[in-house]
């Protein structure tokens, strides 16, 4: 049996690593299918959603394969097909893409698009929510393309990087955010400082303006005065 690939992405990653840390459950509740290939992917891809998507649907179902494995079921009816199926996308309830997965060779239009992507985690259920989602028993003979993908995702202890990393760019902007508004708040009090100097100077030239007109006042009155008594 030919097999596609399937890889969970950075957000994906990251939604799982918390769930798993802090005791919650994920949903991956719908997907999404493109008619574009996307070329290469990989553990922990950047992407935020499929370009080029030509049908959106709930998950189909899910089967569980043992306590660490399930298995969910991408089900495009043939009447839905109007496009060539080359990559799939599985979205959290949230929108999050939390997978990215590729058929070994494109589904083509016109035919019933089935397609069934598994992941293994140890203990699944601990981390993912099944609600809603039906559990399904398929029969294989009416499977017209199939391709299973596995991914393992032993790499979260290298991917919890991705968290370390983020909550250090947090923290890096958080401090220069912080910087930045002491700075200007520094500004503005350097600023305003300015302006009451920039007042007290025009108030001392406005004194001395006022008071040189009344030393020339009393001058000429007292000019005036030793001129009258002189007379």
């Amino acid at each position: 049996m030919a097999e596609g690939k399937t890889v969970v992405t950075e957000n994906g990653l990251k939604a799982l690593i918390e769930a798993s840390s802090v005791g919650k459950q994920i949903k991956p509740a719908y997907f999404k299918v493109s008619e574009q290939d996307i070329g290469d992917i990989y553990p922990g891809i950047n992407i935020a959603d499929l370009p080029a998507v030509w049908y959106q649907a709930p998950i189909s179902a899910y089967v569980p394969v043992n306590d660490s494995t399930v298995q969910f079921i991408l089900d495009i009816p043939q009447d839905k097909a109007t496009k060539y199926g080359k990559t799939f996308g599985l979205y959290l309830e949230d929108g999050t893409l939390f997978a990215v997965a590729k058929p070994p060779y494109p589904f083509p239009p016109l035919m019933r698009q089935r397609f069934r992507v598994q992941f293994v985690w140890e203990q699944i259920d601990a981390v993912m929510n099944f609600e809603d989602i039906p559990f399904y028993e398929f029969d294989q003979d009416v499977v017209h393309l199939d391709a299973v993908s596995t991914i393992t995702l032993a790499l979260f202890d290298v991917q919890e990087h991705l968290v370390v990393l983020d909550q250090f760019k947090a923290d890096y902007y958080r401090f220069k955010d912080s910087t930045s508004q002491k700075l200007l708040n520094h500004e503005e009090r350097i600023s305003l400082n300015e302006q009451k100097l920039s007042d007290h100077e025009l108030a001392i030239l406005d004194m001395s303006a006022s008071f040189g007109n009344l030393i020339l006042e009393n001058s000429l009155e007292i000019g005036l005065l030793k001129q009258y008594i002189g007379g």
